[in-house]
């Protein structure tokens, strides 16, 4: 049998990567990333893998989707929160997935010199506006400051100028063989 989209998604933008996370698959996930499922697909309310392995404080599933190239800082559309804000506090797993969510976001851009990962596609709107593709490293020269923190400074090659800092990662993403060759 063959898979032309392993990230297809159901009528909720649901992907067998968000339900092999909620059914605590780590074998599953392992399989699916490997094979090039998307880390960053966002469901309809905007949840990424990221946040349904956070919401569950898997942190083995945190961690795995980090390294292979999570965004960190990606916001839910109702509630504008980042996966580290979905860790459930009642619940066992709470403090280490809080705390090893809440370290990467704050070291991001800061740790590894600076560099960081573009985990999706972005053509500048406007010219103090870096254009960059997914995969590409950006060196974050400053984050945020009192007026903007969703937007850092950064240098792609170059060139200098802002970057959204919900389109970037810790790591480059996994590309899909079947997609992105």
């Amino acid at each position: 049998m063959e898979v032309s989209n392993p990230s297809a998604a159901n009528d909720e933008g649901i992907t067998a990567l968000h339900n092999a996370i909620c059914a605590g698959h780590l074998e599953i996930v392992t399989f699916l990333v490997t094979f090039g499922c998307d880390v960053n697909a966002q469901d309809s309310d905007g949840w990424t893998p990221l946040h349904c392995a956070a919401s569950c404080n898997n942190v083995a599933m945190v961690r795995f989707l980090v390294e292979h190239g999570a965004c960190i800082l990606a916001t839910t559309l109702s509630d504008h929160e980042t996966p580290a804000e979905k860790c459930e506090q009642d619940e066992e797993g709470y403090d280490g997935c809080s705390q090893y969510l809440y370290s990467v976001q704050e070291k991001l851009g800061i740790m590894n010199g600076g560099v960081v990962y573009a985990v999706y596609d972005y053509e500048g709107q406007a010219t103090d506006e870096l254009t960059f593709d997914c995969g590409d490293a950006l060196t974050v020269l400053r984050r945020g400051d009192e007026y903007e923190r969703e937007w850092w400074w950064a240098q792609h090659g170059n060139l200098q100028g802002y970057v959204p800092r919900n389109l970037l990662g810790l790591y480059p993403r996994v590309k899909n063989p079947l997609k992105d060759s």
